[in-house]
């Protein structure tokens, strides 16, 4: 199970992607995900998605919230516990793509 952000590419969204990726890796290691992957790509706004037994779903878009890290992992992890899905894993590996 791993959870992959796709980021805009745009320089002005960095500083929303430094708060995001915050959220994010707290999430992880509250939620036993082991691994993060980061793709910049053309998106208007950042996604969080978790990737398991081959299926992506969406558990976080960006678009239009100014919301803090900590109310973003608190989402993300309400997102997953509905999905009945977390590995327990220790070990975290970051990919920036």
């Amino acid at each position: 199970m791993e959870f992959l952000i796709l980021s805009p590419s745009l320089p002005h969204q960095r500083e929303r992607e430094k708060i995001i990726m915050e959220a994010v890796i707290e999430a992880a290691e509250d939620m036993g995900v082991t691994r993060i992957t980061r793709r910049r790509c053309n998106v208007l706004s950042a996604g969080v998605y978790i990737i398991s037994n081959s299926h992506k779903r969406l558990l976080y878009n960006d678009w239009e919230k100014r919301w803090d890290a900590e109310r973003i992992c608190k989402h993300i992890i309400s997102s997953l516990n509905r999905t009945g899905e977390s590995d327990g894993g220790k070990n975290l590996i970051l990919m920036v793509s």
